[in-house]
This record gives C-alpha cells, structure tokens and sequence, in this order.
C-alpha cells in the first residue's frame, strides 16, 4: 500500500480545478468561464464534480489560470524497488526504527505517546495528501541514490573510504521514508472509511475523509528531521575534509622540518619533536572522523560531491516542510505541543533551527541522570533519599523563560561534588528544569539537556552573556 496507494485515492477533476483558480490571483469563477466560452454554471458544475472534463479539456481549463497540467506515464514494475522495500505499511503508528530520525522526532508522536485528542482542524483532503505523497517520494528516491552510487563504487574497486562514506549515508532518507510510510497508510486507510454513495455524492460530500492532524504532524516532524539528517551528514563530511587538510600540512611541515634537520639547522632540530606531536594529533583526529585510520586520500573520494549533494536534499527536505508546515493541522498541533516542548518548536524554525538536533527533554531529573550514569553516582544516596529538589545537582546559574513566561532554572552539572565551574575536563553537562507553580507544584518537572561535554567555566559565561530567553540560551550554547 506505500507503494501504490489505494486506487479510489485518485485527484479529482474538480479539485484540481478548484485549486488551479482560487490560487490565481484575481480570477473569478465568472472570468475564468468568460475565458472558456462556457457559462459560469457549467463551470460550477465541474468545480463542484457534478460533470466530469474529459482530459483535453481540463488541460484547457486549467491552462487558462496561472497553472497548467502535466501528464505523465512512469513505469512503475510490480515488484518492489528498495525505495518501495523501506516503506512497506508498519502495523505500529509511529513506529520509528532509525535511532538518528527518533531523536530528531518529539516525545508525543513517539510509539509510547502517540496519543491525543482529535481536532476539528484535520490536515488536508486525500486528493491533495496523494499529490504530497508523490512529492515525498521523489524526495526518497533521490536521498536513496548516493548511498547506491557509493555501494557499486565499492563492489567494482573496493576502496576502505567509499565503504565509510556508505556508512556515513546510512541514515540518510531515514525522515522521508517514515514520512511516505504514514502518509500512504493513511491515504489507504481514508479511501476504505470513504461513503459507498454514489460518485456525485462522494464528490460534493463536505465531510470527505482528511488527514488527522496527529498524522500530519508526524509527517511535517519527519521531513524536517530529514532536513537535519542530511546537514548532519554534510557537516561530518566537512569535518572530515578539515581534519584531512589539517593532517596533510602537519604532514609537509613535519618532513620539511626532518630536511632541514638533516642539513644541520639548528631551529629546525627544536621543532622537529613538536612537528611530531602536531602530526600525531592530526592523524588521531582525521581517524576519529573518519572510521579507519584516515587514509591519505580523504578529501579526494567525491566527498566534496558527495557533501554538495546532501546539502540539496536538506534544502529539497526544508522545501518540502515549509510547504507541509502551512496546513492549519500543523498550526494545530505546534500550539498544543509547544506548551510541553518549547523548545522543539523553537528547532522547528525559530532560534535553534541551526542545531542538528533539538534539545532532549526528560520528564524529569531521575530520567536525566539515568541517561548520565557518571554524574548519578556522586549523588546516589542523595537522590535515592530524593533529595535536591527538581533540578539535577550542580551550579544554578540563572533564572530564564519560555515563550509562556514559564520560568526555567539553568543548572551546570559536573562529575565533581565542588562547584562544577572549577572542573577542568569539558564534561559538563548544561540542563534547564522547569520550575513549578507553586503553591501548586507540579506532578512532574520536565528536564531539558542544552549542551553536552562541555567546559563549565566556559558555558557559566555564555549563560551570563545571553538574554533571558530559553530558547536564546540554548542557541548560544550550540
């Protein structure tokens, strides 16, 4: 069914008709009709599905606004494609398998939460999904093609480099796969619920099935954590080609310096050791980046190409949302789900959007520091004792607010019992938790991690120099 929707999931004349004028400017029913040589009432009739244009003339009547009609016959064989192989229907809602989409997706459209209540704002009507859905697809498919480019690359010369660059792709398309996924099965799920009245009451019914607004989210989610997916692979092939410039000029410098050792050079026998040091690290490091030992010829395997090429498919992703984003059901859900998650629909598009990913959020301190081990076990009895209150044990910095006027307390946490500004090691960890209504309180106190592995000195003074805002405060510390 992702493959081939349900064939009574078709786009219907009259919606295309409907479409093609309202979104031209200026143009009337009567006009449009003038245009034609037709009344206005036979053009009523056909926005309104009570006559069906044959294809001639809806291509003329919608010529006549400011789109026009492509037809096309793609060969589409029976037996599944690996595009058609990712997306098979999955009999669990939101379901997601790919580690690097779940953590990009929030909390209520996970497996677990994927629960709330309906809305009268659904998401668009099935014709309109379908033509989405297609759109989503060729998105897919393309996002698929450098990791098949990559593998019969590696098959005919078996390069180490083009196998970490395969990995490196692996999760690429992961957004727009379960985005496909959902979309078809619920097109499919919406044709079978759809009145066994006749064509022209299906075609005027105004309660024809829509997309639910939980589902619309879930797809507008997963093609914006597409977008991330691919920035972040683009910009570990940026680092990677860094790292490889770095080692190559520690590389000459290092044998300049052994030449002019060897000649007798009194300065260049004192640099020679640090030259060492210097190419060592940059070896370390180009290897970190780069799975292997980092071979010589980083930089120099499509790379650049290959960088060049995701950063398109995250601008085609972030097309795609933006356009998936207007529908009033997103609208519907953003408003609900900011309330609990703030700060993700700050990554959506407002001043996190540069973060590869959003900030992950506990539902509370016992959560986080079970995700932390290293900074539980200082405080172990302190905590089984429940003690500390709601924030995690550490330096409370500052006081900031949401977009709601909630006040969130920013904490440094360390591996030390002393103050965590002191500790030497850039493994601190930088969280804001929620503070609550009190008298009332607050049956659970939400957990966001804003920075990770960092130097405490360092972070205090980013949080002292940012506005009272937390979503400003979690973009200065990206």
């Amino acid at each position: 069914m992702a493959r081939n929707p349900n064939p009574a999931a078709a786009i219907e004349a009259a919606w295309l008709i409907t479409r093609a004028r309202q979104s031209s400017p200026n143009l009337s029913q009567s006009a449009l009709a003038e245009q034609l040589g037709i009344t206005q009432a036979a053009l009523s009739k056909y926005e309104t599905g009570q006559r069906e244009p044959s294809t001639a003339d809806l291509q003329r009547i919608i010529g006549h606004t400011d789109y026009r009609l492509e037809l096309s016959l793609r060969h589409e064989p029976r037996t599944p494609g690996i595009a058609e192989r990712l997306t098979l229907p999955n009999p669990t809602p939101f379901a997601v398998s790919s580690l690097h989409l779940a953590r990009r997706l929030p909390t209520q459209l996970s497996p677990r939460t994927g629960q709330l209540p309906a809305s009268p704002q659904d998401g668009p009507r099935l014709e309109e999904a379908l033509l989405h859905l297609y759109n989503i697809r060729h998105l897919l498919k393309d996002a698929l093609r450098p990791e098949q480019r990559l593998q019969r690359t590696y098959e005919q010369f078996h390069h180490e480099r083009d196998r970490d660059l395969i990995h490196l792709v692996l999760p690429v398309g992961a957004g727009a796969s379960q985005a496909l996924t959902v979309l078809a099965r619920a097109i499919d799920q919406g044709t079978t619920r759809r009145p066994a009245a006749g064509r022209r009451a299906a075609k005027t019914d105004p309660g024809r099935p829509r997309i639910s607004r939980l589902v619309w989210a879930h797809i507008v989610c997963c093609l914006r954590a597409e977008e991330a997916l691919c920035r972040d692979r683009a910009a570990l092939l940026h680092e990677a080609q860094t790292a490889a410039r770095q080692r190559r000029r520690a590389h000459d410098r290092a044998e300049e310096l052994a030449r002019l050792a060897a000649a007798g050079h009194p300065s260049a026998i004192a640099e020679t050791n640090r030259a060492a040091a210097n190419l060592e690290q940059a070896r370390r490091r180009s290897a970190a980046l780069t799975r292997h030992t980092g071979p010589d010829d980083v930089g120099t395997a499509g790379e650049r190409y290959l960088a060049a090429e995701l950063t398109e498919l995250a601008d085609r992703a972030r097309t795609l949302y933006e356009e998936l984003a207007l529908e009033p059901a997103f609208h519907t859900w953003r408003a609900e789900h900011a309330a609990a998650d703030p700060l993700y629909d700050a990554w959506l598009d407002g001043p996190l959007r540069t973060r590869l990913e959003p900030p992950v959020l506990y539902p509370d301190k016992h959560a986080f520091y079970k995700d932390h081990g290293p900074l539980a076990t200082l405080w172990r009895e302190a905590l089984d004792r429940q003690e500390g209150g709601a924030a995690p044990f550490g330096s409370d910095e500052r006081h900031v607010f949401d977009q709601f006027e909630r006040r969130w307390q920013v904490t440094i946490a360390a591996p030390t019992t002393g103050d965590p500004r002191a500790w030497p090691k850039p493994e601190a960890v930088v969280v804001a938790t929620r503070q609550p209504d009190w008298p009332l309180g607050e049956p659970l106190t939400p957990v966001y991690v804003l920075a990770d592995d960092v130097n405490a000195d360092w972070a205090a003074e980013v949080i002292a120099a940012m506005p009272a805002s937390l979503a400003e405060v979690a973009a200065g510390l990206c």
